[in-house]
């Protein structure tokens, strides 16, 4: 078990992860990490990214021929509520 210290850095504090830990865990400088808290302990994880798409890219997967559910129906025919404008 190695032992780190908090240091701070502006607004936030910063901790050294033991080079132990970092060889470990195959962490590298710039990493991205989420931080939660669970039970009282702070749990890192690698950030996982969400993959950015066109639009293009996303209309390439749809399906403009499938039916509409009875609530998509009911959404494109419902009148107005506001000052939309059609």
């Amino acid at each position: 078990m190695s032992h780190t210290r908090l240091k701070k850095s502006g607004g936030s504090l910063v901790m050294t992860v033991p080079a132990a830990a970092r060889d470990t865990l195959h962490l590298h400088e710039g990493q991205e990490l989420t931080v939660k808290v669970e039970d009282q302990k702070l749990v890192l994880e690698p950030a996982v990214r969400r993959p950015k798409y066109t639009l293009e890219e996303l209309l390439a997967h749809c399906d403009f021929d499938a039916p509409l559910s009875e609530e998509e129906r009911a959404w494109l025919d419902a009148p107005p509520v506001g000052r939309e404008l059609l």
